[in-house]
């Protein structure tokens, strides 16, 4: 049994069994699945020909970003749940690589062959150096500002690898305050985003604002019985969440609203999920909730493949063709974790690990 006290500067945590530290959270599961395929739905129609608008756009941020949000708060849940503590910062940061670049380097590599065919050149942007952004993972994050060979994935890996590194600090800054002084820090941060210059990217994609939804993530999971467990706090985040969807809200920065409208939306799916995730559904979500990596390496190709073909304005069109999109993201989400796992399965991977764990 844990036990959680919100003011305490030392939150009391009792060691969990083997068991129970490798168990799914089953709202977890269901929000992460649910936000997969919610992604690809929003960015089909972003790019879909007609009006598509009011499927997306709320009064007062956008589906994409409550997405993302929702993203960011679950890799807060989750790394804090299996890592409250870290006792070798090699293993972390090693399982942290592991979980990221082998896929995304299949993936890119897929991608990147197939446009140098089709360009007839293998550097085919010129400058053979900018590879090495992709390599690390920030193409997507630094696109907004150099020309890159951005193909899979987006802005959101460059700004979780960010967040991976940065995690032991975090933590310990979690670990060592209480709640109010750790929302202060948060607060001085916004402020310099707010009141420098030093932050060209967009306020949504700034690493402040990204780790303000991590932190809230963690935060949600440190008290659960508060934020994911209370009905109270699930009716008034539904409430929010309609109310902001409908309503615009002139508050500045606009950037507090967006991202209280995120969490509510996170919160919401998340008690949901507990509900979902009790009934035959379970399988289903469970499954996607696997891809959910592959989905989010994919989709974006396989969205502009299918458009590229046939981007009619008739929505009744747009509604097969998503169809396809989304079993096309699944399939090929499939198979590469398939392709994958027989990599991290091979003796050079398990030499690899042997080193690193």
């Amino acid at each position: 049994m844990e036990k959680y006290y919100l003011l305490n500067e030392k939150i009391v945590i009792k060691e969990k069994s083997l068991k129970e530290k490798n168990k799914k959270i089953p709202g977890i599961i269901f929000t992460r699945a649910f936000c997969s395929i919610g992604i690809v739905i929003f960015h089909y129609f972003r790019h879909a020909r007609g009006n598509f608008k009011f499927l997306y756009l709320t009064a007062n941020s956008s589906l994409g970003y409550m997405l993302v949000t929702s993203f960011f708060c679950i890799s807060g849940v989750v790394l804090y749940y299996n890592y409250p503590k870290i006792k070798s910062i090699r293993t972390f940061y090693y399982k942290r690589w592991k979980s990221i670049f082998p896929s995304f380097y299949v993936c890119f590599t897929y991608f990147f062959l197939r446009t140098a065919v089709h360009f007839h050149r293998l550097f085919y942007k010129g400058d053979w150096s900018k590879i090495f952004i992709t390599i690390i993972g920030f193409d997507g994050f630094l696109s907004y500002k150099i020309n890159t060979y951005y193909l899979v994935g987006e802005w959101f890996l460059g700004a979780i690898i960010i967040l991976y590194i940065l995690y032991p600090i975090i933590l310990f800054i979690v670990n060592k305050n209480n709640i109010i002084i750790n929302n202060i820090i948060i607060c001085f941060f916004y402020y310099l985003m707010y009141k420098t210059k030093y932050f060209i990217i967009p306020k949504p994609k700034n690493i402040i604002s990204c780790a303000a939804s991590f932190y809230f993530g963690i935060e949600s999971i440190r008290f659960k019985t508060f934020y994911l467990e209370n009905k109270k706090v699930f009716i008034i985040s539904f409430l929010l969440l309609i109310l902001f969807w409908k309503i615009k809200i002139n508050i500045k920065p606009d950037m507090i609203i967006f991202q209280i409208h995120g969490f509510c939306f996170f919160i919401t799916l998340y008690q949901l999920g507990k509900y979902v995730m009790s009934t035959k559904l379970y399988i289903i979500f469970y499954e996607i909730s696997i891809l959910s990596y592959g989905i989010y390496l994919y989709h974006h190709k396989i969205i502009y493949d299918i458009l590229l073909l046939y981007n009619p304005s008739e929505w009744y069109y747009h509604i097969i063709l998503l169809f396809f999109a989304i079993l096309l993201t699944l399939i090929c989400s499939k198979i590469h974790l398939m392709v994958v796992n027989s990599i991290l399965k091979s003796y050079l991977f398990k030499k690899i690990d042997s080193f690193f764990i």
